[in-house]
């Protein structure tokens, strides 16, 4: 079992220090001489702010019924952050101010993302923020007290989830519609939260001076290798060359169920009627297999996981925690990540945990090369390619006679799913995309639409990816489809999954032709950290940047050959 720091304990009551910390960094003079040493005062204060929302955040998520860590969130979120925002813009703009001063190449990336984040700051945002921050904490508890009721019993989502892969047809309807009524359940409540976060940020873009809540994001997201016409271009490309070969793919699973139609409850069952995949029973196992895999792959990745334990993993399921979620975040006075997931023993619970170990390695290898915080990576595209690259990096090497979980038989059933669910991803990326493109491409004066507007537009996305699965009799569970974590947390944070899948497949196809280089190229990206832009650190792993539909055909039809007949 996981020995876990204490967090409730070591949270702030107030923000003054941190406060007494940014206004002293002010006071110093600086310039193009002393910018290197006010750069180290100002990453020890970073740390300590992101050290207190890394345990806020982590308290409140291992226990959305635990009422003094909601306290202490919210608490910070909408009384103390909002101090803090105008003092950490205040000095941006003192950096950016410095005459004569030209950042060294490895913090390129910091200072523009540092002239974004002033162009885009007004003081009138910090309250909305603060509000946007606490519908956030509101969504945690309404998904957080979701209990499924199937048979008699009380299940939790991950146990729920499980039953998906059952050889019983009957026992997976019935695991799926309970699931659905479950959620349902939560509906109205989160329309209401959706309806009130959209208005937030219509807010905040009007506030920022922008003419659509896109183009406040985009550039929040410092997205200045793409635009958002790219991003529909690669919708189009994936609805050309991914939609019909998982069509196909479709067709084929429901022909070997011997089924008319595949329903949603036959996506993750064994087409040839075998048992569930089960690679471990404990968390304790999870990690020990892990370790003896990554040694095959790489010793050194092996010796990274090391870094995770004595408390820096929750990955036992608990009846509060956020169903569904799991992520790596960064401690970084503390100097560790820590990743929460809760895991019941499934294929999908190893893929997901090989996946967040790519973010700590990330973090781990980034941390190890460069001094500061600021040239820790922030963009999601990079950051989904060092999980997305792990988990392809890995394939050959979830057999037992390589260290990992499975017989030769499972090995490859194990592989075959994750490329599956690499197509799938790349079609799931592009539905939310799309609708946050209708969602948010708005004036920022007009009315935000309503979640009847928002259904109608979701069913029209929906059927234009339409890759063959029968919602009949459950079509509201198709409907509610786009209420995910990262639709209302995370705005326009979905796109760079498809992303990094390319890249990780780019990197896959190296992994094939010439492992040892595909492996170098891969650590070689994570040491860099943000210091370069998004293409170069994408080259240095030996891949392009790039989602034109050629490379999205090639790729799409690179997994196609590999999975020959096995799905």
């Amino acid at each position: 079992m996981e020995q876990r720091p204490a967090l409730t304990s070591a949270l702030p009551a107030s923000g003054e220090g941190l406060i007494a910390g940014l206004r002293a960094l002010l006071a110093t003079p600086v310039d193009a001489q002393s910018v290197a040493g006010f750069l180290v005062a100002v990453d020890e204060v970073s740390r300590d702010l992101g050290e207190t929302m890394a345990r806020l955040t982590r308290a409140k998520d291992e226990d959305t019924a635990d009422e003094a860590a909601k306290g202490a969130y919210l608490e910070f979120v909408t009384r103390v952050y909002p101090q803090v925002a105008p003092l950490i813009d205040e000095i941006n703009n003192k950096l950016l101010a410095v005459a004569d001063y030209q950042p060294p190449p490895e913090l390129a990336s910091a200072w523009s993302a540092l002239r974004d984040d002033v162009a885009l700051y007004s003081p009138a945002n910090n309250e909305l923020l603060a509000q946007e921050a606490a519908h956030g904490q509101e969504y945690g508890e309404i998904t957080g007290s979701l209990r499924i009721e199937l048979d008699g019993k009380q299940l939790s989502y991950p146990e729920a989830v499980a039953l998906l892969e059952a050889p019983d047809r009957h026992l997976r309807e019935r695991a799926y519609r309970a699931i659905e009524a479950g959620r349902a359940g939560h509906g109205p409540q989160l329309d209401d939260l959706f309806a009130r976060l959209l208005s937030v940020r219509q807010r905040i873009a009007r506030n920022a001076g922008n003419a659509t809540y896109r183009d406040h994001a985009w550039r929040s997201l410092h997205r200045h290798e793409y635009t958002p016409a790219d991003a529909l271009t690669m919708h189009a490309s994936v609805e050309a060359e991914v939609v019909p070969r998982l069509r196909r793919l479709t067709a084929r699973r429901a022909a070997r169920l011997g089924v008319e139609r595949l329903r949603p409850w036959d996506l993750t069952v064994d087409a040839e009627g075998r048992a569930p995949l089960e690679p471990f029973e404990s968390v304790d196992q999870l990690v020990t297999g892990m370790k003896r895999m990554l040694t095959e792959l790489d010793p050194e990745l092996a010796e990274h996981l090391t870094e995770l334990e004595g408390g820096w993993m929750n990955l036992e399921p608990s009846p509060n925690k956020v169903p569904g979620l799991g992520y790596q975040s960064y401690f970084p006075r503390s100097r560790r990540p820590y990743i929460y997931y809760s895991v019941v023993g499934t294929n999908d619970d190893l893929l997901t945990m090989i996946h967040e170990a790519g973010h700590a390695f990330h973090t781990i290898r980034t941390q190890a090369a460069w001094p500061l915080t600021m040239h820790m990576s922030e963009r999601a595209e990079m950051n989904e390619l060092a999980s997305q690259g792990l988990e392809l990096l890995t394939l050959p090497y979830l057999g037992r006679d390589r260290g990992g979980f499975y017989d030769e038989a499972g090995a490859r059933r194990s592989q075959a799913s994750l490329l599956v669910r690499a197509l799938r991803l790349l079609v799931a990326a592009s539905r939310f995309d799309a609708l946050q493109h209708w969602l948010y491409d708005r004036p920022v004066a007009a009315a935000p639409p309503s979640s009847a507007e928002i259904d109608a537009k979701w069913l029209e996305i929906w059927r234009r990816f339409d890759v063959g699965i029968d919602y009949q009799g459950v079509e509201h569970a198709r409907d509610k489809a786009w209420q995910i974590v990262h639709i209302f947390l995370m705005p326009f944070y979905y796109l760079e999954y498809a992303i990094a899948y390319l890249g990780a497949l780019q990197l896959w196809e190296r992994v094939l032709e010439d492992p040892a280089r595909a492996l170098a190229g891969y650590k070689h990206a994570l040491s860099l950290g943000s210091t370069r832009p998004i293409d170069e650190l994408y080259r240095a792993a030996g891949i392009e940047f790039t989602f034109d539909r050629n490379t999205i055909a090639r790729l799409s039809e690179l997994v196609m050959r590999e999975l020959g007949d096995e799905v």
